[in-house]
């Protein structure tokens, strides 16, 4: 399992597997799990392990798929790679800035209601 982990950390799995399995997956439903609890519990103590959770996997899966990514573009790889692999850094940009705005959203929403 650890082997597994390192070799998407180095960027050694194919662009594919690094962005669908390791990224996309992992994304909804992780976001999935912390709408349930937000939803059925609103226990902020949970939210906040799904919070770390999340944050350890996004640089996990950013690190990991962004070195896949350029090696699959370095490559010898088809042009079907090459274009998943640009496909994966634009996602991987995206994800970056949706995670950025939510973490502003969240302290301005602390930072408001901290005092009531």
């Amino acid at each position: 399992m650890f082997a597994y982990f390192m070799r998407h950390w180095r960027g050694d799995q194919n662009i594919a597997q690094s962005l669908l399995v390791n990224g996309v997956l992992p994304y909804f439903a992780l976001g999935t799990v912390f709408l349930l609890i937000y939803v059925l519990t609103f226990r902020l103590t949970y939210l906040m392990w799904v919070a770390a959770l999340f944050f350890a996997w996004l640089v996990w899966g950013v690190v990991g798929t962004t070195r896949s990514a350029i090696r699959t573009l370095r490559s010898g790889a088809g042009i079907t790679s090459k274009i998943l692999a640009v496909v994966a850094l634009a996602l991987v940009v995206a994800v970056l800035v949706e995670t950025a705005s939510q973490v502003v959203a969240v302290a301005r929403f602390v930072t408001l209601y901290r005092d009531v």
